[in-house]
């Protein structure tokens, strides 16, 4: 039986030539091309395939893609279709579970794959031996209950099963701008919103391992925390080795991740390795107590956090980081729908983030998911937003949002009450309301038109920075 494939690219000419050079393969049945994301979910359920190739569509990121055709269709096999400078993102798509081959594609790549992924159901043939040696296995094995395609998926399922989840990292690659601050106003922000009438459903997460003070900053425990859910995935990976005859003492790296990758998920179970803050009801995941602690923590239990918690009932998952580019920090990014990318209006820190812009847009990282955030913007700064702007390379239109230096930060840091729950009109809280509502509008509110920054100019100073 030939495996069904269903081509999701917006090069309609490659898309053309693909179908026509597999029109007489043994393997392989086109059943559908789409060439934008409306199209592809049609197409999912209208023609049910077995097999989904990623090629790319303009204006969308196929790791976030795939996380929600796989919601809905847990089913499927997804494979990525790479250029030569997407490769740098490859282990994050076998974080996924997606197969990799590189552009361009040759029939018998994707051959050799349909007899390699197994569909449910199907009875397994020999794959072509020829084509074994361009391909990469990047598979994981999913245990939820897929559709029935006897009884056809209604629209309000599909709804509920890809319903999105707000994903917010924040990040700066400079310690002390006040990232931390930042992370944990918006949570809290957040967990007082209410979307459709509804609360919103808000955990934090402190991604920064060693030395994360999310907690400290809300006057939490610290216990349970990250390191708590760590050891119990350990413990599943064991038993779940154990199952399958082996010896998990015994097994190489590269099969202990293999099974890290088709362990069954549990995102019922995160309240267990939860704390909550007492008068918003936040959830927070802390960081390890311990410092050596966090050298125990592999991107193997990283990814199954981060997608355990994607698939939760959280609402909003916002992921505090470490100014580094650690395996954390890395996937964080490549999971976020939003990035708040925080820095100070000096000149190390502004370096630092057109640094790391320069390194996301080489990488091809969508970069209308970046919201650039200036902390502690006094009246009287050495650079203007827009000079900011200017050396980041921001279109004109591009907001940066800042955060005016107020003495109402520092009592709140220092005493654990987060400026969100104070009364009174306060400049910080305001703009960090309207950078809330900007990656988040809840009950149908709109970000409010910004006034224009009005600084004086000192472009001496900043010529420094082009160099």
């Amino acid at each position: 039986m030939k495996r069904r494939l269903l081509i999701v690219d917006d090069d309609r000419d490659s898309v053309r030539l693909l179908t026509a050079q597999l029109i007489n393969s043994r393997w392989i049945e086109v059943c559908g091309e789409a060439l934008g994301v409306e199209d592809a979910w049609a197409k999912l359920q209208a023609n049910q395939p077995h097999l989904v190739l990623l090629g790319g569509i303009k204006g969308t990121e196929r790791g976030v893609l795939c996380q929600q055709f796989r919601l809905a269709f847990p089913h499927l096999s997804f494979i990525a279709a790479c250029s030569s400078n997407e490769l740098m993102w490859e282990p994050f798509f076998r974080n996924l579970g997606l197969w990799v081959i590189t552009k361009p594609i040759e029939p018998g790549q994707i051959e050799a794959l349909a007899m390699m992924i197994q569909p449910q159901g199907m009875v397994a043939e020999a794959a072509p031996q020829q084509h074994q040696y361009v391909i990469q296995e990047q598979t994981k094995s999913y245990h939820s209950q897929p559709p029935s395609f006897s009884e056809p998926i209604r629209d309000s399922q599909v709804s509920e099963m890809i319903r999105p989840k707000q994903l917010v990292t924040v990040y700066g690659p400079k310690g002390g701008v006040g990232k931390t601050f930042i992370s944990r106003e918006l949570a809290i922000f957040f967990s007082m919103q209410k979307n459709e009438g509804v609360p919103l459903r808000v955990i934090a997460v402190d991604f920064n391992l060693d030395l994360g003070t999310f907690a400290t900053t809300l006057n939490l425990p610290r216990t349970p925390n990250l390191f708590t859910w760590v050891k119990d995935l350990d413990a599943q990976l064991h038993s779940f080795i154990q199952d399958q005859g082996k010896d998990p003492y015994s097994i190489s790296s590269e099969e202990w991740q293999e099974y890290a990758q088709a362990l069954p998920l549990s995102p019922q179970h995160i309240e267990k390795y939860v704390v909550a803050h007492p008068d918003t009801g936040l959830h927070v995941l802390t960081s390890p107590r311990d410092i050596r602690q966090s050298f125990e923590i592999r991107d193997y239990h990283l990814y199954l956090i981060l997608e355990t918690l994607k698939q939760s009932n959280y609402d909003v998952i916002l992921i505090d980081t470490a100014p580094d580019t650690t395996d954390a920090t890395i996937q964080a990014l490549f999971f976020a729908e939003h990035v708040v990318m925080v820095g100070n209006p000096v000149v190390d820190s502004i370096e630092n983030i057109q640094r790391l812009l320069k390194l996301l847009r080489e990488a091809e990282y969508p970069e209308e998911r970046i919201q650039i955030c200036m902390n502690r913007l006094q009246r009287k700064e050495m650079f203007t937003l827009d000079e900011i702007r200017a050396y980041f390379q921001l279109h004109p239109s591009k907001k940066i949002f800042s955060i005016p230096d107020d003495v109402e930060v520092k009592k709140s840091i220092n005493t654990g009450t987060p400026v969100m729950l104070l009364s009174g009109r306060i400049p910080a809280k305001e703009a960090i309301e309207t950078l809330g509502k900007a990656l988040f509008p809840v009950d149908g509110e709109q970000m409010k038109a910004a006034g224009k920054e009005k600084q004086k100019e000192k472009t001496s100073l900043f010529k420094w920075l082009w160099g």
